[in-house]
Parts: C-alpha cells; structure tokens; sequence
C-alpha cells in the first residue's frame, strides 16, 4: 500500500527548501528533517536510505518499508501543514518495531508542542 501522492514529498527542490529552512532531530536510529508551513495540506513524508550507510539494497527496502510504515500506522501524528523527512541510520533494522514507533512516537508530539508554544 502506497501512500497517497498529496502526502509523499517527491520533488527535488522540497528536500532542498526543507534541509535549508527546516530544522533536525536526532531521533536515536533516525534522523527527523522537518518543517512547519501555514498550509491547509495533509502532513507530507518522505524517506532517505542513503546506500554508504546502508549498502545492500534488500536491507535499504526493508528500512525504508518500515519508515514508512511508521508514518503510515500514525497518520495523525504531524497536523496539516507538516514536512518530514525521515532519514534512516543503520541501527534502525537492529531495533524492534515497537521501539522504533514509540520513537517516532515521541518525536511527533514533542515536534507538535514545540511548534504549538512558539505559535503563541
């Protein structure tokens, strides 16, 4: 299952504008690019799997499936108007999915609050 095309971040000049104006987080076995808009749209997500970190391209699908499953389980975690890009390390196949949800998890709502109290 795909997810819908409002909801990838597929063109070049977006990672560009997102890792130049976007902020980080390291998350542990993944990095979050990120970056708050004013829009209306749905959160959109996108995954890197860069081949010097993770060389063989079984174990780089693999990661990248569960990144986005990750988005996918929690669709709700990033409000409209959010940008994320979910940079994936190589310790994140040696975690169990529990754990890298409750990861996800937690970045999400800390992300979310921060944004909410420097709005105010």
């Amino acid at each position: 299952m795909r997810l819908p095309r409002e909801r990838r971040i597929r063109a070049s000049a977006d990672f560009t504008r997102l890792r130049q104006q976007g902020s980080r987080l390291d998350c542990g076995p993944f990095l979050l690019n990120f970056r708050h808009t004013k829009s209306d749209m749905p959160a959109r997500f996108a995954v890197i799997a860069a081949k010097k970190s993770i060389p063989l391209a079984v174990n780089r699908n693999r990661a990248k499936r569960l990144a986005r499953e990750l988005f996918r389980a929690d669709a709700t975690a990033f409000p409209p108007g959010w940008e994320i890009v979910l940079v994936i390390r190589p310790g994140m196949l040696r975690r169990r999915f529990a754990d890298l949800k409750a990861a996800y998890a937690l970045a999400a709502t800390k992300l979310v609050a921060q944004a909410a109290r420097s709005a105010e």
